[in-house]
């Protein structure tokens, strides 16, 4: 049973869920309009708000903007008559937990209810103080942004369809965390969890794990790992299972840090065992995707290792926050969470400071200052040849011969990273193709 606000200014429809929401013992209060939606939550926080697009006042997705501003916790459901493409792209991007059309379905319905009550009991569990998601680990799920939103809403799905999965983010986005946080969120979570490295797992013990009675989840990290005899016996494990009807006796679900689709098409992965795994697909998002929530990541780590440390550091100064937003964060939540570690133990005071985190980050700020100073060499000399050399005329100004100089560089160094990826070059330069090849030395 969940608290569900209605806001719709349509009576027919009002009726037709009050009759529905009854029928289903849901709590339910019904607004005709974005104002007294606001009211209502302001009194009593539903755990899920279905509102049309098409209302008096304030239209659906402006009022679903200043929801999700003034109440980030609650899940909303946007619904209309006049469904478009767009206006789908708009109500996700403004922060709705999932669109409907009108006429409703009303078991497509209920499917979204089942996944936001779902997705809010992830988040309000893995959020909750002293909540233990990864057992002794004692970490969790942290963050408000849009991207660790989703996260959440395809851990709740995950976490009620017993089916494998594959779990994929670069190193240090919290895979293994994720698998567990929906074991603990699903009807196995009184059955044990186990995680092996998929290069680590012995030939035999794979169906031991895969059907011994009373195996919760199998979590395998590193699939890519897996030696070809395993993959191929974990395929038709998975594929037996689709096959016969029944759930093996564990659950499998797979993470990785590398684009399999790669792996599969170069022959160094299983294209059977990749189809069985990749039906459900959950991408994390790293770090520098989600910048927002670092203050908060920042906050869970200090009072973790307060604890965990015999500290009291209160936070960070000024321009710590400013540097931790600026890094590039390469090794994703688990670099930060190393970094504020190192800082909580070495900090002299309890605000931590730059110098204390400056050694672990290596700090960007002398680097590009260093980049710059070279550049800056390279133009002064450039020009004091010019100078000169200035009875000999060039059909070139000097300013252009830098840049030109400073381009190749970049192209170049580019098509080194990419092993000579014309396609992949350009896109990290952020040019198009024929740009590149114009830029690129004659001798390529």
């Amino acid at each position: 049973m969940a608290d569900i606000l209605v806001v719709d200014d349509d009576e027919s429809m009002a009726t037709a869920f009050h009759r529905f929401l009854r029928h289903d013992e849901h709590d339910f209060r019904i607004a005709s309009d974005a104002a007294e939606a606001e009211r209502l939550i302001a009194e009593r926080r539903p755990n899920v708000v279905i509102m049309d697009i098409r209302m008096p006042g304030r239209d659906g997705l402006q009022a679903l903007q200043d929801l999700r501003s003034r109440f980030p916790d609650v899940y909303v459901v946007m619904m209309t008559a006049y469904g478009t493409s767009q206006t789908s792209i708009d109500a996700i991007r403004a922060g709705a937990f999932d669109y409907l059309t009108k006429p409703l379905d009303l078991d497509q319905l209920r499917g979204v209810i089942a996944k936001a009550l779902a997705a809010q009991r992830v988040r309000d569990k893995t959020q909750a103080p002293g909540h233990d998601a990864a057992l002794a680990a004692g970490v969790r799920l942290v963050g408000e942004t849009p991207a660790m939103h989703e996260v959440y809403k395809m851990i709740g799905r995950l976490a009620t369809n017993d089916v494998p999965a594959l779990i994929t983010g670069e190193r240090g986005t919290g895979k293994q965390l994720v698998t567990r946080t929906i074991h603990d969120n699903s009807a196995r979570a009184s059955r044990p969890y186990v995680s092996v490295d998929g290069a680590m797992m012995p030939d035999a013990d794979l169906e031991a794990a895969l059907t011994a009675p009373g195996t919760g989840t199998l979590h395998v990290a590193a699939i890519e790992r897996m030696s070809p005899v395993l993959q191929a016996r974990l395929a038709r494990a998975l594929s037996a299972d689709r096959s016969a009807g029944k759930p093996l006796d564990a659950r499998v679900l797979a993470s990785t840090d590398r684009n399999l689709t790669e792996d599969v098409r170069a022959g160094s992965f299983s294209r059977e065992l990749y189809d069985a795994l990749s039906v459900i697909t959950l991408r994390l998002p790293p770090l520098r995707d989600r910048r927002d929530d670092i203050p908060l990541l920042v906050r869970h780590f200090i009072q973790r290792f307060n604890e965990e440390l015999d500290r009291s550091i209160k936070g960070v100064a000024d321009d710590v926050s400013t540097r931790l937003q600026e890094h590039p964060w390469p090794g994703n939540v688990g670099e930060l969470e190393r970094v504020i570690k190192r800082a909580c133990i070495v900090a002299r005071s309890d605000v931590i400071t730059l110098d204390e985190i400056a050694e672990r980050l290596g700090d960007a700020r002398f680097e590009r200052q260093d980049v710059e100073s070279a550049l800056a060499r390279t133009a002064r000399t450039a020009l004091h040849e010019r100078l000169v050399e200035r009875s000999a005329p060039s059909a070139s100004s000097p300013f252009h011969e830098i840049v030109d100089l400073v381009e190749v560089t970049l192209v170049q160094e580019a098509l080194t990273i990419t092993n000579g990826n014309q396609v992949k070059a350009a896109e990290i330069l952020g040019v198009n193709r024929a740009t590149l090849r114009k830029k690129m030395p004659a001798d390529r």
